[in-house]
């Protein structure tokens, strides 16, 4: 059974005529490596904060391994947790080694100078910050970057059971980011618990084993990623339309958001004919202005068919090396019947999808997506050349490039 470490009780801060936390109500355990997410100004620096005892609750009650914080002295909470802040302002002339070796201030008397474990030990954690050549750097001439991994150096030299970070990897390349998060759930799965306010979702996803969506103050949602980081959440969070989806090349949670919806776009259903990835761009940008979608027909592997299922598009999908069937075909056109207008996208076409072209002749209107020749996309003796050119008679037909249709539409 996971020992419990920190217990928030019906937690809430109020400052001044602002209420920045209500009723924060949560239990973290050893080895949990929890990030806490929201949009900015929704209180999670704040909720760390109190949870270390910087902020005394104005209701409710913070339980380190079930005391009290408020029993609890800086410098016993200095033993057990070690808090990175945001900013820190650094006195000047200070060296990146004499800022990592304040990390071992809770285990030096007054009158003690740092031992050579100490050198070590500080050492030790600005190798793997990479900033070991900058042991005799004096900060105020640091980048911000470098600043960043001396502060986080500091806080690993500390070497509690328990780590705050405060958005660790502000001002850090992107090799960086990823080396700290992967860093964190190494000591976590060493016994460690790690709380880390995170503004990169993605980051939080893959490597926190909790969440805490935080907004308006409130904890909203708590509990494996995948069952907070939902459409639903980023929409009451962050004001976002998104599509999450389990990632099939990285396997990692992943999402795609957007901000605005073409106000001309509500209620227009489009379906999109495509394959072999070319119909990717087009329909991202249809979905982002908010299009009603369908596709069809794609074999499962097909990287349109990929998309289709990220963005939780209706889309017809046969058996894989193979023609379309019967069944599939009249699925297609059903969809292709029911939509205001079909977009054909830029396809190659051989034996296995030239159903699809034979299909687009069931549209309302039909939208041809020409940025290449229909020759140099013929694959079966100039059949589809013939079929193609048979489209272009038809009154309610449009030809234009995949650049004029986003343009047209999507703008």
């Amino acid at each position: 059974m996971m020992q419990e470490v920190i217990t928030v009780c019906d937690g809430s801060l109020t400052i001044g005529n602002k209420k920045i936390l209500k009723h924060i109500t949560c239990k973290i355990g050893t080895g949990e490596f929890v990030g806490i997410i929201g949009p900015n100004g929704a209180g999670k620096s704040t909720l760390l904060r109190c949870m270390r005892g910087f902020l005394p609750l104005t209701e409710g009650e913070i339980k380190i391994h079930g005391r009290s914080i408020t029993k609890i002295s800086n410098k016993e909470l200095a033993y057990q947790i070690a808090y990175m802040q945001q900013e820190v302002n650094i006195g000047f002339g200070y060296t990146g080694l004499e800022v990592v070796l304040a990390g071992r201030y809770p285990y030096l008397k007054w009158w003690q100078n740092e031992q050579e474990e100490d050198l070590a030990i500080a050492f030790k954690y600005m190798e793997f910050t990479g900033v070991d050549s900058l042991a005799n750097k004096p900060v105020q001439n640091m980048s911000g970057g470098e600043k960043q991994r001396v502060l986080l150096a500091k806080v690993l030299a500390q070497e509690t059971p328990i780590l705050f970070l405060d958005e660790p990897t502000a001002s850090l390349d992107v090799i960086y980011q990823e080396e700290i998060f992967r860093y964190c759930q190494l000591i976590v799965n060493q016994g460690k618990t790690v709380l880390v306010v995170a503004h990169d979702l993605k980051l939080a996803a893959k490597y926190c084993s909790r969440l805490f969506l935080v907004a308006d103050g409130s904890i909203i949602s708590d509990g494996v990623p995948e069952n907070v980081i939902t459409e639903e959440n980023l929409q009451v969070a962050y004001g976002l339309h998104a599509a999450v989806f389990r990632n099939k090349v990285t396997g990692s949670l992943d999402f795609h958001t957007y901000t605005s919806v073409n106000k001309h776009s509500r209620g227009t259903a489009v379906h999109v004919i495509c394959g072999g990835g070319s119909g990717s761009k087009i329909i991202r940008r249809l979905y982002e202005n908010g299009y009603h979608l369908t596709m069809g027909v794609l074999h499962p592997s097909d990287t349109d068919a990929v998309i289709a299922e990220a963005f939780h598009i209706s889309c017809v999908v046969s058996q894989p090396f193979s023609k379309i069937d019967t069944l599939s075909a009249q699925k297609n056109r059903a969809q292709i019947a029911q939509a205001d207008w079909v977009v054909l996208s830029n396809v190659a076409w051989g034996e296995q999808n030239i159903d699809n072209l034979h299909a687009a002749f069931c549209a309302k209107k039909l939208i041809i997506i020409e940025d290449t020749p229909i020759e140099e996309r013929d694959f079966l003796q100039g059949q589809g050349i013939a079929t193609y050119y048979e489209l272009l008679k038809i009154p309610q037909v449009a030809v234009m490039t995949s650049l004029d249709f986003i343009e047209t539409f999507c703008s």
